[in-house]
């Protein structure tokens, strides 16, 4: 069984989150310029790499050439976006999503990469709970 390549860009609680899941079945390598963000994932065991994500060197050098998905929720949505046009236009990577909180920026993005807004969320879940009281 071949297991799958991914590169998480952020390692906020979300990120170490995502990376502790998909760990179990996928090679995940953790990206963060935060050392101190790193630290605080010991009981992840999978990769790590202290960081800048839009140094092409850097992502290269942790193997964005043969990721199978690249998953970026840093806490800047510009970062995220460039990651994902780097990913998807000079690296082809096929299976990229970000995370973007202003869900206006959308637009910015290629239609190949999905977006998870969580503003966007929230808003779909109190207004289907709303709905749910009505009934």
């Amino acid at each position: 069984m071949k297991l799958n390549n991914i590169i998480i860009v952020g390692a906020g609680r979300l990120g170490g989150t995502i990376a502790r899941k998909l760990n179990k079945e996928s090679n995940v390598l953790i990206i963060d310029k935060d050392k101190a963000k790193l630290a605080k994932l010991s009981d992840y065991s999978g990769f790590l790499e202290n960081g800048d994500a839009t140094d092409l060197a850097l992502l290269e050098k942790c193997g964005v050439k043969t990721a199978d998905k690249v998953i970026a929720v840093t806490d800047d949505d510009n970062v995220n976006i460039f990651i994902a046009d780097v990913c998807t236009k000079i690296y082809n990577v096929a299976n990229t999503t970000i995370k973007l909180k202003d869900s206006r920026k959308r637009k910015l993005v290629d239609e190949s990469v999905k977006c998870i807004c969580p503003f966007d969320l929230s808003l779909d879940y109190f207004e289907q709970s709303d709905k749910k009281e009505e009934a």
